[in-house]
């Protein structure tokens, strides 16, 4: 072997022991560390909220393409503001005076009162409406105005853990609900805290 092939030989050994050791040390650096001080939040369960006319069986469905099936599941959930409009962007300004006139959100929180509960699902608007005032004749008479029509959500629990302290991270319950939320038939994701 020639003496300009040896040292290009050790040349590429050089560089490779170099990037080697440049990996190790890149990856001590940036290895993300926990502080002893701050835990992980957790989340105990998830509460979807489901477009109506999602029978269970097209729930469960959806929740088994994003693993969530395996939990246990309960679609008898209790949530005072079961029912929804949906208002396109045309005539969400005028909806929304006339809601806010009559006041028929009633059973919505106080923090969420200036909203009316309002979420925005692509080129529409998601209000939710108390049970109380679907039968009021002033909000029907609105109903008719913008050819609205009152629906009834499905909601669904999945019970993630059933254990103190066990659960799956904020950070993974976050991903989760931005994907849930990308399926059209998925309205909202709540999530259920570990305490």
């Amino acid at each position: 072997m020639s003496k300009i092939n040896k040292e290009i030989a050790i040349f590429i050994v050089f560089l490779i022991f170099v990037v080697v050791i440049g990996l190790f040390v890149k990856m001590t650096i940036f290895t993300p560390t926990v502080n002893p001080g701050q835990e992980e939040r957790k989340v105990a369960g998830l509460i979807i909220q489901f477009r109506d006319g999602v029978s269970e069986q097209e729930a469960k469905s959806i929740l088994k393409n994003y693993n969530l099936a395996r939990y246990k599941l309960d679609f008898t959930v209790d949530i005072p503001d079961n029912y929804y409009i949906i208002v396109d962007e045309d005539n969400i300004m005028d909806v929304k005076s006339e809601l806010r006139d009559e006041n028929w959100t009633e059973a919505t929180p106080a923090l969420e009162k200036g909203n009316y509960y309002i979420t925005k699902k692509g080129d529409y608007y998601i209000i939710a409406i108390a049970e109380q005032n679907i039968h009021n004749e002033i909000f029907i008479e609105m109903l008719n105005k913008y050819n609205l029509e009152v629906k009834k959500f499905v909601y669904c629990h999945v019970i993630i853990t059933d254990h103190p302290e066990s659960g799956i991270s904020e950070e993974h319950a976050n991903k989760l609900k931005r994907e849930l939320e990308l399926n059209e038939n998925v309205f909202t994701v709540y999530f259920e805290s570990i305490e």
